[in-house]
């Protein structure tokens, strides 16, 4: 599987780096950066067409921009956009197994953080600091 999935080009290392150590408990807002959950639907939309995908990306990019600004969001969206890319066609199209567990605790990490979406459109999370 190792084999596979370096061939697929997915850099997997890179998107592990990116994840929570933990999940929040449900009673808490979700800290997972609004960005990463932006880009990964930017890289799901390329990869398997758009079907509101980019809807909900953007309504993450503009809670990220509430957040950390427009240049530092943008500037992840950039980063982490090709990455999504790749992990998407590794799990779609090449069938590679550690993808697809990524990918869903990815899913996870954002559907969580797309309840707490209408904290940050309100003005931002209680105890975090807005821009």
């Amino acid at each position: 599987m190792r084999a596979r999935a370096l061939r697929s080009g997915a850099p997997l290392a890179c998107l592990l780096a990116g994840l929570p150590l933990a999940a929040p408990a449900d009673d808490r807002p979700s800290i997972y950066p609004p960005a990463h959950c932006a880009a990964l639907w930017e890289g799901y939309a390329d990869v398997l067409g758009d079907e509101g995908e980019r809807a909900l990306a953007a309504r993450f990019r503009a809670a990220s921009v509430r957040v950390i600004g427009e240049a530092e969001t943008d500037r992840l969206i950039a980063e982490r956009r090709p990455w999504m890319r790749d992990l998407l066609t590794a799990y779609v199209r090449d069938g590679d197994e550690q993808s697809e567990e990524l990918f869903e605790t990815l899913l996870r990490n954002c559907a969580r953080l797309e309840g707490d979406l209408r904290f940050l459109e309100q003005g931002g999370i209680p105890g975090l600091p807005a821009r």
